[in-house]
C-alpha cells in the first residue's frame, strides 16, 4: 500500500496516512465516506475538527465499511491484502469486518518476541483479547502460537529455534493447516547490521517449505527506535520483499498491519508492542486472516 505522511504535535514520528483516504474524496465511495465523517463530528463543540479527529472519525467508518474483493474500488479495505486477488463473480457480497469468518480450522502463529505472551495474562489482562480467542472469534478451532525472542528466520539467539526451525518442527508433527508468520522485524535489523543473506532470500527460506498450504504474513513496523538497526526505513525495505513474494507464491496473503500501526501501541523502545498494542495486533491478525483465507 502506498502511503503518505502527517505530523502529530504527540508523536515521535510521522503518522502513515494511507493513500486510500487521501483519495476517498475522488472515489466511488467518497460521499458515503464524507458523509459518515461528517455525522460523526456532528454534535461536537463549534470550533473546526482538527485533522487528529477527522482520521479517527473516518479510521472508525472505515472498519464497517465492506471490502471489495476486487480491489478495485479506490476506497481500499482496512485490511489490505497486497498480494493478487482472484476476481469475484460479480454481484457477491462482501462481508463487513466483525462478521468475517475463515475457512482455516487450524492455525500456527510463528512469531518474534512481539508475539510471546500474547495469549495469556501476563500479558493482555482480558481473556477475550488474547490470541486464541480472537483467532476463534473468526472461526478457528485449533491454534498453537509458537514464538522466541529475537527470533528471525536465519539468525538463532543463544542457540534457540528461527523461524524456519519452528516450521520444521510444526511440519515434523504432521501439521497441515493455515500459517501466520509474524516474523521479519529481526530479520530487517540483522540485515541493516550486516547479514549476507537478503530480504527476498530469506522469505523463500519459510516459503519454499509451506507451498501448498495458506500462509498470511504481516508486515513489520517499528516506532522511532533508538536502535537504528529497526529503523522504519529497515522494516518497509523487508516489507517491500514481502510484496515480492506475494507474486512467487500464489498461497502467500500479506497483510499491510504495518500500514494500520500507531505510535501509542508502542513501548518505550519503538520495537515492542504495549497491553493496547498487543490488543490491537492480536485482533488485526485474526481479522486479517478471515480477510485473506474467508469461510
Amino acid at each position: 500500500m502506498t502511503t503518505e505522511t502527517d505530523f502529530r504535535p504527540d508523536s515521535r514520528r510521522p503518522v502513515r496516512r494511507p493513500t486510500w483516504l487521501l483519495r476517498a474524496a475522488t472515489s466511488v465511495g467518497a460521499v458515503t465516506l464524507a458523509a459518515a465523517v461528517a455525522t460523526s463530528v456532528a454534535g461536537q463543540a463549534a470550533a473546526e475538527p482538527t485533522i487528529g479527529e477527522l482520521m479517527d472519525s473516518a479510521g472508525n467508518v472505515l472498519q464497517e465499511l465492506p471490502i471489495d474483493p476486487n480491489g478495485s474500488s479506490d476506497l481500499t479495505s482496512l485490511f489490505d491484502l497486497l498480494s493478487p486477488q482472484s476476481p469475484m463473480p460479480p454481484g457477491t457480497p462482501s462481508t463487513p469486518t466483525g462478521d468475517r469468518r475463515t475457512s482455516c480450522k487450524q492455525v500456527v502463529q510463528i512469531g518474534d518476541s512481539a508475539s510471546v505472551g500474547v495469549d495469556n495474562a501476563s500479558k493482555v489482562a482480558k481473556a477475550e483479547d488474547r490470541l486464541t480467542p480472537q483467532y476463534k472469534r473468526v472461526g478457528v478451532e485449533q491454534v498453537t502460537l509458537d514464538a522466541g525472542g529475537g527470533r528471525s528466520i536465519v539468525e538463532k539467539v543463544d542457540g534457540e529455534p528461527n523461524a524456519v526451525d519452528a516450521v520444521d518442527s510444526a511440519l515434523g508433527r504432521g501439521y497441515r493447516g493455515c500459517w501466520v508468520i509474524a516474523v521479519g522485524t529481526d530479520d530487517a535489523a540483522n540485515i541493516a547490521d550486516g547479514s549476507k543473506v537478503t530480504a527476498d532470500q530469506r522469505i523463500d527460506r519459510v516459503m519454499r517449505k509451506l507451498t501448498d498450504q495458506n500462509v498470511l504474513w504481516p508486515t513489520v513496523m517499528t516506532n522511532d527506535p533508538s536502535n537504528t538497526a529497526y529503523s522504519e526505513k529497515n522494516m518497509t525495505a523487508f516489507n517491500d520483499a514481502l510484496k515480492r513474494a506475494a507474486a512467487r507464491y500464489p498461497n502467500l496473503k500479506i497483510y499491510d498491519f504495518a500500514s494500520e500501526t500507531q505510535p501509542s501501541w508502542y513501548n518505550d523502545d519503538g520495537i515492542h508492542f504495549n497491553a493496547t498494542g498487543v490488543t490491537q495486533r492480536n485482533r488485526l491478525f485474526a481479522t486479517g486472516l478471515a480477510t485473506a483465507f474467508g469461510a
